[in-house]
């Protein structure tokens, strides 16, 4: 079985998507499945595909990605992975690794402590944000640089507690995608101390991560 299967609902009547990966905001259990795939992007092309098909939009049917096995808020027996929410975040920039162009993406990536910034955007608006702020990168080299995540709708895991002193914690981790534009490659590790391994040869389009959010309110916020 693959990992992410699109599953097909019933469109609502009075709903208008704004992208062909958006889920209706109320949800009944699927009334099939189309297909599957252990590829997250491949699952949601084949369910943009479908929501913009000419069978799709007559019987008034609409997919949606979902991980079968996964605690989800909708379906306990799914969560819910589209739509996707692409932000731009920044790594570290590794030792002796140089880039090629400013949407190159090294293969060792390790997110810097800032957050995944920024709204909601399509996947052009956060490739262009990245692609200038990596030029900026380049003209005047740190120790940071920036890449495009594709977020998951719903949590992997959501935890709450209390403490004494009325304190609430909330911790929710979700599942991101550091994604490598096709323009972009992984760039030149030939100065790096680890270049001959298989790390700096690696090719690949999305390398999959987790982002942690976490909330403190008091109880009476």
């Amino acid at each position: 079985m693959g990992r992410y299967q699109i599953a097909v609902v019933a469109r609502p009547d009075d709903w208008t998507p704004e992208c062909s990966d958006d889920v209706p905001l109320e949800l009944e259990g699927p009334i099939g499945i189309l297909d599957e795939s252990d590829d997250l992007f491949a699952a949601v092309r084949r369910a943009s595909e479908y929501n913009e098909s000419d069978v799709a939009i007559k019987k008034c049917r609409w997919a949606v990605v979902v991980e079968p096995g996964s605690i989800g808020r909708i379906w306990p027996a799914a969560r819910l992975c589209t739509p996707l929410t692409f932000k731009v975040t920044s790594i570290w920039w590794p030792e002796g690794w140089e880039p090629n162009s400013p949407l190159d993406v090294p293969n060792c990536i390790w997110q810097s402590p800032g957050k995944v910034a920024g709204h909601w955007q399509t996947y052009a608006e956060a490739e262009n944000a990245v692609r200038d702020l990596n030029e900026k990168c380049i003209t005047a080299p740190g120790a940071i640089w920036y890449v495009v995540v594709a977020v998951e709708n719903e949590a992997i895991s959501q935890t709450t507690s209390y403490d004494h002193a009325g304190t609430e914690t909330s911790v929710e981790v979700r599942k991101m995608h550091v994604m490598r534009p096709p323009e972009g490659g992984h760039g030149d590790c030939t100065q790096c101390p680890a270049h001959d391994f298989s790390c700096a040869k690696t090719d690949w389009t999305s390398q999959q991560q987790t982002m942690t959010a976490r909330r403190v309110r008091s109880f009476g916020e």
